[in-house]
């Protein structure tokens, strides 16, 4: 599924599935337009401009032109600068994957959480998807053509307990996409979802985020794997990988007649 002469922007594109959704997109030819917000501070400690660079300079390995951008998803201002520098490098986006995100705060009922604690993962999650996707909209609609991918999560088809605010995002994102999908059919641009599950830490997938929700509910990384595995039909968790080539179709030509889905990857999870 080649992407030659494409231009992709990746978001949260430092490291774990940002990082793979990058390699794989410049590995099949892709120009990339790579954005994280480059500070560590947060619920968990996010990447930084380090990774963002190594992200960069791994997928020039691979033969892509790449240019980084610097933005918090919840500052449209930053978002558009960022798409003004893809666009004045590449002249063109061509494809949205919309990968920021957090797990966290959570981990409590939802009488506990504060309101700084909600609004914080409604604006990265659901917000921040909407501030990048009106950002390339316009461009792809003066071209006739582009592909856009959320990051919704299998907590926006099923509820987890004691993380409300991240499935009242994620089941936003799916209604999200399916706007869109209808308002800019024919403007030649498809809009899709793709839920994955638990993702398993592995080569070029940190541990971060997901050892915060396993200590949020007072287990281990290895103890959460280990039990999420077992809630899967195929007894193992997904791979960044699989995430990644599920995101690559749905930004090729082969799925040319796909909008307004979500594609799960969650490896039987809510099949039961």
């Amino acid at each position: 599924m080649r992407l030659d002469g494409r231009t992709a922007m990746v978001t949260g594109a430092a490291r774990s599935l940002g990082r793979a959704h990058a390699l794989l997109f410049a590995r099949e030819g892709a120009d990339l337009l790579l954005v994280d917000r480059c500070a560590t501070e947060g619920p968990y400690p996010l990447a930084g401009r380090k990774e963002l660079e190594e992200t960069a300079e791994e997928c020039r390995r691979h033969g892509s032109r790449v240019v980084t951008a610097v933005a918090d998803v919840r500052d449209r201002e930053a978002v558009d600068d960022a798409v003004r520098t893809g666009v004045d490098t590449f002249g063109r986006i061509d494809a949205l994957v919309n990968n920021a995100g957090l797990l966290a705060p959570g981990g409590v009922p939802s009488h506990e959480l504060s309101e700084d604690e909600w609004n914080l993962v409604i604006d990265v999650n659901l917000n921040g998807t909407w501030r990048c996707c009106r950002a390339v909209l316009p461009h792809m609609a003066a071209q006739r053509f582009g592909t856009i991918v959320n990051t919704a999560s299998t907590g926006g088809r099923v509820a987890f307990e004691l993380y409300s605010n991240y499935v009242a995002a994620k089941h936003a994102v799916v209604g999200l996409t399916k706007a869109l999908a209808l308002e800019y059919g024919r403007s030649g641009i498809r809009v899709n979802a793709v839920s994955p599950s638990t993702v398993a830490v592995g080569d070029g997938t940190d541990a971060v985020s997901t050892t915060a929700v396993a200590r949020s509910l007072g287990s281990s990384l290895a103890e959460y794997e280990r039990a999420s595995s077992t809630q899967h039909a195929t007894g193992r968790l997904v791979t960044a990988e699989e995430v990644a080539a599920a995101c690559l179709w749905l930004t090729s030509t082969e799925s040319g007649g796909t909008t307004g889905t979500d594609l799960l990857v969650d490896g039987g999870f809510t099949a039961r």
